[in-house]
């Protein structure tokens, strides 16, 4: 008789509010990466220029850098169900705030830009909650599988969301691809006002300053070597690596002269990479050399991206970015499985908050950077030499930290 209520990740599935977190990010995520297609495409089509579809990440992540660290402060002192509910409110005021003005044919680029400057405030404060609140539900034993189910749901959102936008922008337009993405954040919203958290979440830190909590959680980033060396990486991957995703529309347009459609499946090309990845994570019983899985996939995803920008066929470049995805699983699952062990319990919404912190600061610079070198010389060179010099970059760190030779253990405290 097979047991498969034993297998992990279905156990990890049997809770009902662990259940309802992951339905609603399932749609979110869908959603989001719909609208970075589809607000990619309208950027271009009223401006003509690449440099300011890479302001899409600048505004998206530009509020993480001063705020992610009070983000993650807030995780670990207020009630993160609440917390949840009111940003997938507000994510669903945004949404239809834009198609409100793509009906009455009002849309200009500064409407977009403020759009995704308030979305990208919000998500600092959602991310560090979420992952927060997943360790909640799972626990110490289980974080690695509900970690894979979280990159199942953001490599789900990769392949459907790009590939839906696509098509409802070529055929319905952008008003059609707002309908749908309101109806979407409406669901998501709904499901998380349903969700309810361990009793006690949120509550480990009220006794101490908050700027003083802000202090200890930096200093843990700096003193655990795992944490420092995982920080380390992620910079450079969000900095030189990953804006690609910004940048598919003007890709798909100038490179490879294929229209949004085919721009939306490129778009999904690596989330299916990554979702077939995250399968197998997921089955998977133990881990115990987290840092392996998560440098190995920095390094595929690297390398994959910086072929793809020379590529000037579709097919090719889908298969590059196909097997990037699969690097893609294990770094970014690992990412934060490995934050969250190697750090106390009261410390957890802090430590996801120095990830936005990092992650938000990368995409920052790479968004400008990419977007100026390809306004000046051409998508292909801004993509390629940037991933080129990611990979050099993260050799040091793989070198001077412990996460390729040691395995990662959970947190105790001395004493």
């Amino acid at each position: 008789m097979v047991r498969i209520p034993s297998a992990p990740v279905l156990v990890v599935l049997q809770s009902r509010d662990f259940r309802l977190l992951w339905a609603a990010r399932w749609i979110h995520e869908i959603s989001r990466r719909m609208e970075l297609i589809a607000l990619g495409y309208l950027i271009y089509e009223l401006t003509d220029s690449a440099f300011q579809v890479g302001l899409i990440s600048v505004f998206l992540n530009g509020p993480r850098p001063p705020l992610s660290l009070a983000a993650g402060m807030l995780a670990d002192r207020l009630d993160r169900r609440r917390i949840l509910a009111g940003i997938h409110a507000f994510y669903l005021l945004i949404a239809a705030s834009l198609l409100t003005l793509l009906l009455l044919e009002l849309v200009q680029p500064w409407h977009v830009f403020l759009a995704i400057l308030l979305q990208g405030t919000a998500k600092v404060l959602d991310d560090p909650t979420r992952r927060a609140a997943l360790f909640d539900l799972a626990g110490q034993e289980r974080i690695a599988h509900a970690m894979s189910l979280e990159t199942l749901t953001n490599n789900g959102g990769k392949i459907l969301g790009p590939l839906a936008g696509g098509l409802l922008v070529e055929f319905y337009g952008f008003t059609g691809a707002f309908i749908a993405l309101v109806a979407l954040d409406l669901a998501a919203a709904l499901l998380m006002f349903k969700l309810r958290l361990p009793a006690g979440s949120g509550a480990l830190v009220r006794d101490t300053a908050f700027w003083q909590g802000i202090k200890s959680g930096i200093g843990h980033s700096f003193s655990n070597k795992f944490v420092l060396g995982v920080l380390s990486i992620a910079l450079v991957m969000n900095g030189m690596v990953l804006p690609l995703q910004y940048f598919i529309p003007v890709l798909a347009t100038e490179v490879l002269k294929v229209g949004p459609t085919l721009g939306g499946l490129l778009g999904s090309a690596e989330g299916i990479g990554t979702f077939c990845g995250a399968i197998i994570i997921a089955v998977r019983r133990n881990y115990t050399f987290h840092g392996r899985y998560f440098v190995i996939g920095a390094l595929i995803v690297a390398v994959g991206v910086s072929a793809v920008a020379w590529s000037p066929w579709f097919l090719i470049s889908f298969l590059l970015l196909l097997s990037a995805g699969v690097g893609q699983s294990g770094f970014s699952t690992m990412q934060s499985t490995i934050l969250l062990l190697s750090s106390p319990a009261e410390m957890r919404g802090r430590i996801m908050g120095s990830q936005g912190l990092v992650n938000g600061l990368g995409h920052l610079i790479g968004g400008v950077e990419i977007g100026a070198i390809a306004q000046a010389f051409s998508i292909s060179l801004a993509i390629g030499v940037n991933a080129g010099v990611g990979l050099l970059l993260m050799l040091p760190v793989i070198l001077l930290t412990p996460l390729v030779r040691r395995p990662v253990e959970a947190y105790q405290r001395c004493g």
